[in-house]
């Protein structure tokens, strides 16, 4: 019998590190069943002369949750060779949610992660997962959210959780990693997260810990780096739970201080790693530097309050510093037609023709856009940086992608042919075996993920097939809707997604839990 798909002449980059090789693949349903020389024939065949096969990539940070569902086809991300992610990053999430607690993530996050006509059974983690199975193009695996969790028991007031109230979370962790979340994220700059104190995120990590899963962590920034770093060890240490820090940075500029804060917690027993996607440039909420205080309750009483000319002089106050003269912050998503033109504009340009203050400007804004407003927020990292982060043995790539807003960050479109093209090959910063294993195997192994992350001889077939010296970002700042060059083949689960360009539909992703095989 012929193989389904067999790929052959390829510069096999295998995911583990190790150099390449020369050599075929053949695929049968959803597996590899060969990989070498193979002399067989198949239905269909792909001749690689000059191009390399490596596994599919997997995003370990993204915001996808609600498009993905919206769009399956998925273009924006499985265009660069991602053919899993994880959901339910910076502890947002809509699972484990009951229905009538969502409308409140749904208002605060819409600018982050949309809010299209989806819906389905996420009071479970499974039930999460069976939303995406079989009806996307790529797989999907969950984390479970801090902020779903500490919603579901204590709302979204500001104050510190009782014991019961703890008892509670870490039921629903518990039930949540029963049902294969692979990790506990947290996003400790946003509400409700924000609201959480040490002694509870060491209870539900904990919980995480005893199934050998990772405490992620949008950390506490507005600490200050290394205080940010020294709590989430703290936690890690406590709870005998690995930790990973999401899209690792430096507000300071002090990227090697801020490793050795790193390696020093290592030292001390816990296992870390980070993700990073190499752009000097974040992006969130417009309204991200307003005090925690600000938003006690959630986006409408956060309106109201900003209705009051006393507490709004008392907010833009506490976010002047954080403002400063406006000219690093680039608005991504208006959704009103009012402002929806000001997409990609800075904020400093429109405070200068409206004569106003860079920080009243934002929290105008803020005000007319419900709180539905992104932005992309410019900072001085360089390309040096980002290697010092890539050349450390615990970094894993990432996009931390946003796919809303007419100017959203050149990261949702161009990160890893970024990460392929002008790093590793131009730069020369990590050896191309090198970078695809911090694409591939390292967030595999380190998220369970059984059976992906690299091209062996009975691993699930996801694929990517890319010219080595034609891939590149096309993304910019100005121009982000690009699509990257150079990658040719993406295979997921054994099916072609996209086809030397063209996108063919298919949408065989599959839902994965920590440790455990999909149902075939």
């Amino acid at each position: 019998m012929p193989h389904d798909l067999l790929i052959r002449n390829a510069m096999i980059v295998d995911g583990s590190g190790r150099p390449s090789t020369s050599g075929d693949v053949a695929i049968d349903r959803d597996r590899m069943v060969a990989v070498g020389s193979v002399m067989d024939r198949a239905i269909k065949e792909i001749d690689a002369e000059g191009r390399v096969l490596a596994p599919g990539f997997i995003d370990v940070h993204t915001h996808s949750d609600l498009m993905l569902l919206h769009r399956p086809e998925h273009q924006p991300k499985v265009r660069q060779g991602i053919t899993t992610e994880l959901t339910g990053l910076d502890g947002i999430g809509y699972a484990p949610l009951a229905s009538n607690l969502r409308r409140p993530f749904l208002d605060y996050f819409a600018a982050l992660n949309g809010d299209p006509s989806v819906d389905g059974a996420w009071e479970t983690v499974a039930g999460w997962l069976k939303s995406f199975d079989r009806k996307v193009a790529i797989n999907v695996a969950h984390h479970v959210p801090h902020g779903c969790v500490r919603a579901t028991v204590i709302g979204w007031d500001d104050r510190t959780a009782s014991p019961e109230e703890i008892r509670k979370m870490c039921q629903i962790v518990d039930d949540a990693m029963c049902d294969g979340a692979v990790a506990l994220s947290t996003g400790l700059d946003y509400a409700p997260c924000s609201f959480s104190n040490t002694d509870e995120l060491v209870a539900l990590s904990s919980v995480a810990g005893r199934y050998g899963a990772p405490y992620v962590t949008h950390m506490r920034y507005k600490l200050g780096m290394r205080e940010a770093i020294r709590e989430t060890f703290d936690i890690g240490r406590r709870a005998a739970c690995p930790i990973h820090i999401s899209h690792f940075n430096s507000q300071e500029g002090r990227w090697w201080i801020n490793l050795e804060e790193a390696d020093r917690g290592v030292a001390s027993g816990v296992s870390m790693s980070f993700d990073t996607y190499a752009w000097p440039a974040g992006s969130t909420l417009l309204h991200f530097s307003f005090p925690d205080w600000a938003m006690d309750g959630g986006v409408s009483p956060m309106l109201v309050r900003l209705g009051d000319s006393i507490i709004r002089a008392r907010i833009e106050a506490a976010m002047r510093e954080d403002v400063g003269d406006g000219s690093h912050i680039r608005l991504a998503h208006m959704p009103s037609t009012k402002n929806n033109h000001l997409e990609g504009l800075t904020v400093d340009t429109i405070a200068c023709e409206r004569g106003i203050a860079p920080e009243s400007l934002v929290v105008d804004l803020v005000q007319e856009e419900r709180g539905l407003a992104a932005a992309v927020i410019h900072n001085s990292s360089t390309d040096n940086d980002f290697e010092m982060l890539m050349r450390h043995p615990a970094h894993i790539c990432s996009t931390d992608a946003l796919l809303t807003g007419g100017s959203p960050h050149p990261r949702s479109y161009g990160t890893y042919p970024r990460f392929l093209g002008h790093f590793a090959r131009d730069r020369g910063s990590l050896s191309l075996e090198q970078m695809i294993s911090h694409m591939t195997s390292a967030p595999a192994r380190r998220f369970g993920l059984v059976d992906r992350g690299l091209v062996r001889t009975g691993m699930f077939a996801d694929l990517v097939l890319f010219d080595p010296q034609a891939v590149k970002s096309r993304s910019t700042f100005e121009n982000p809707k690009q699509y990257p060059d150079g990658i040719d083949v993406v295979v997921v689960n054994g099916q072609i997604v996209i086809d030397h360009g063209i996108h063919t539909g298919a949408t065989p992703g599959r839902a994965l839990r920590r440790g455990v095989l999909p149902v075939a």
